[in-house]
């Protein structure tokens, strides 16, 4: 009678994987600038190595910065490029600022990393990112920024050929909010009450930078009247004065006062904050002439400057 024979196994099949040799994946995504008197260079190291695998952590990462070839060639570039060994542990998100630009200034550069592994294997070069090194551009001094009716007007002292203008509200993170050619600039999404951060940036190019001024602070505040009242006019109407003119389009308008004066008489206030643009006088005589001024007041209680004198009389 056959016998059945039973043999124990350990669930896998074939020949024993070799280990793995945990070679990190290129950099894809360097790029660099100049960062006032310096080179600033950025970087993502991938989490996976080349074999798809989990990359916890690098032995380096080594930047070379030399001078461009025509044709380009690897090995003569790697023989003078100057070399950096950059801090980093383990992939993610890189930076560094340490590469002096006025070594360069005027020359055409190539820039590369590479990340060694944790087993001292080498990942292949990143992408090679050229730079043309200028001078180094002058930081901006002297920035202020002005509380105005128009907005948060932002002036400062410098030589670039563009600027950036950056502002932090509270204590969130400094904000690209416009550039400009000129050396001032005009906040007109500022509000009210707030407290604003402002710097300033030269540029050129998407290359080169300055530094970032030293921080200037305002707090706008609502000191500013409505617009003067426009087009008044003054007609006779049954036993009335009936006056009329453009109504105003503030955002924080609240209403008009009247002023009149009876003959060479001065001024009174006759009417307080009246909402719409026109007004009928009825405490007036027949036989008088009488003059009128009108004003603009916001909801702070800031009050334009008197319109023109408009005069009125009963037959």
């Amino acid at each position: 009678m056959p016998t059945l024979t039973l043999l124990s196994a350990c669930g896998y099949i074939g020949n024993p994987l070799p280990p793995a040799l945990d070679i990190p994946s290129p950099v894809v995504d360097l790029r660099a600038a100049e960062d006032g008197d310096r080179i600033l260079v950025e970087f993502t190291i991938p989490p996976l190595t080349t074999e798809g695998l989990a990359l916890k952590t690098v032995r380096s990462v080594d930047l070379y910065a030399g001078p461009a070839n025509t044709p380009f060639n690897p090995d003569t570039w790697v023989a003078t490029a100057r070399h950096y060994e950059i801090p980093a542990e383990s992939p993610g998100p890189v930076a560094f600022d340490q590469i002096p630009a006025r070594e360069w200034v005027g020359q055409s550069i190539e820039l590369a990393v590479r990340a060694t592994g944790p087993k001292g294997k080498t990942s292949a070069w990143s992408n090679l990112i050229p730079l043309i090194v200028g001078t180094p551009l002058a930081v901006p001094t002297q920035v202020t920024a002005e509380n105005t009716a128009d907005g948060v007007k932002v002036t400062w002292v410098g030589s670039g050929p563009k600027y950036r203008v950056f502002r932090a509200a509270g204590n969130t993170q400094p904000m690209a909010i416009g550039e400009t050619n000129n050396r001032e600039y005009l906040d007109n999404s500022a509000q009210f009450g707030t407290k604003y951060d402002y710097m300033v940036m030269a540029f050129e190019g998407d290359t080169q930078r300055s530094v970032v001024s030293q921080t200037t602070s305002v707090t706008p505040e609502d000191k500013f009247p409505p617009a003067v009242p426009a087009g008044v006019t003054a007609a006779a109407g049954t036993n009335t004065i009936e006056l009329a003119w453009v109504r105003n389009t503030e955002a924080d308008f609240r209403g008009y006062n009247i002023y009149r004066a009876t003959g060479d008489g001065s001024f009174e206030k006759i009417a307080s904050l009246i909402e719409t643009p026109v007004f009928s006088d009825s405490k007036v005589e027949a036989g008088k002439t009488y003059r009128y001024q009108i004003s603009a007041v916001d909801l702070l209680g800031n009050e334009s400057a008197r319109s023109e004198t408009v005069m009125g009389s009963l037959p």
